[in-house]
């Protein structure tokens, strides 16, 4: 049982070539990953929520429920900065920085699964020379993510109809309560990747190394124009960074 996070929309960014969209991802993530600024990384952030609400169509209601099962990560970083860095102040602005840019990243990652489809995500990274094994461990692992989610929420709906009251109780207590919880998950992934194995296995898959294509990705001029757009929003963020802005 896999969930996919694409979203049928009449969007530009649904539109566009698939290899464009990869190739602007790693130059937004790329940059996400150079800001380590208290303020810029939740200005980063906020657009890419207000660029994929603008250009793909995509309800920030629907962005941040992608985000939901990776709050506790989100939460870990936040509170972890405190801790290690000092004085305290600095370890708080820290934790802001590192926590939305993990977010941005992710959500980035997110939003081209939303709108790409699997089977021209995976064409796009072999159009882009990567071997079609590795592209297609690299989308199964990130699809995996709202499928654990899904499948966890199905266990806990299951388990409270059974009584237990995950709610109530101190801490302790519920963290007793989620081995109910983490058991049957780990159980369920593992028939998960037992089940993804046989059907591509009996797809005969990698039996072949020369594969075929039902379609050709082709580029069109709004492709160009995107990546033209993509390269100079780099490059002005480059020149802020290492010119006016240096905290960026």
């Amino acid at each position: 049982m896999m969930y996919s996070l694409y979203v049928e929309r009449k969007s530009l960014l649904h539109s566009l070539d698939p290899r464009v969209k990869i190739i602007g991802i790693a130059v937004f993530g790329t940059i996400g990953m150079l800001t380590r600024d208290p303020i810029a990384s939740p200005v980063i952030f906020v657009l890419t929520l207000l660029g994929l609400k603008l250009l793909g169509k995509l309800d920030v209601k629907v962005q941040l429920k992608a985000l939901k099962p990776l709050i506790p990560i989100f939460i870990l970083t936040f509170i972890s900065w405190p801790i290690v860095a000092k004085p305290l102040e600095r370890g708080i602005l820290l934790g802001i920085a590192y926590t939305f840019r993990i977010m941005g990243i992710t959500l980035m990652a997110f939003g081209l699964m939303m709108t790409t489809r699997q089977r021209d995500l995976i064409r796009g990274f072999t159009k882009l020379g990567l071997p079609y094994e590795i592209g297609l461990t690299v989308l199964i692992a990130l699809r995996y993510v709202p499928t654990l989610h899904a499948l966890a929420n199905n266990i806990m709906d299951a388990q409270k109809s059974r009584g237990l009251e995950l709610e109530k109780g101190n801490f302790l207590e519920r963290s007793r309560k989620m081995i109910a919880i983490v058991i049957p998950l780990l159980v369920l992934s593992i028939r998960t990747a037992h089940e993804l194995a046989m059907a591509m296995e009996s797809r005969a898959f990698g039996a072949s190394k020369r594969r075929t294509h039902l379609t050709e990705l082709k580029m069109k001029r709004k492709d160009y124009v995107a990546l033209a757009v993509v390269f100079t929003i780099a490059l002005l963020y480059l020149s802020l960074k290492f010119s006016l802005l240096p905290r960026l």
